[in-house]
């Protein structure tokens, strides 16, 4: 049975069985991952060629990584609307629970600033008689 491919993606593997990993700026960790699912996916061959290319260039000592070719043949559509439906019905009740709170602060605030000034304004009628 011969399947049409869907998408075509990269990844670079060095002689080790290891795969790329993007790390990003000044990111820290290992290079090289043992799993393609930690490991870095080119969406074009191109940008797979340069990485090769430039470990190559910087690690002669190294033998010369390869890239593997990734078939994807199967599509899946998954049916997020109960997870997201779920997901904001649960920052709504967040979001009023925060509410709340600052309103009862408000509120624990303003009589403790009433209870305040109303101490203040006894101690000036006391020093007036």
């Amino acid at each position: 049975m011969d399947e049409q491919e869907v998408a075509v993606f990269y990844a670079v593997r060095n002689s080790d069985g290891q795969y790329f990993r993007a790390k990003g700026y000044g990111g820290g960790g290992a290079s090289w991952v043992d799993t393609i699912e930690k490991a870095k996916i080119y969406p074009k061959i191109g940008t797979a060629r340069s990485r090769v290319t430039w470990f190559a260039n910087n690690h002669p000592s190294y033998p010369t990584p390869v890239i593997v070719k990734l078939v994807v043949t199967r599509t899946e559509v998954i049916d997020e609307k109960e997870r997201v439906a779920k997901a904001k019905e649960n920052k709504k009740k967040r979001m009023h629970q925060r509410e709340v709170r600052q309103k009862q602060f408000a509120l624990e605030s303003a009589q403790r600033d009433l209870e305040r000034a109303q101490e203040r304004l006894d101690r000036i009628k006391q020093c007036q008689e």
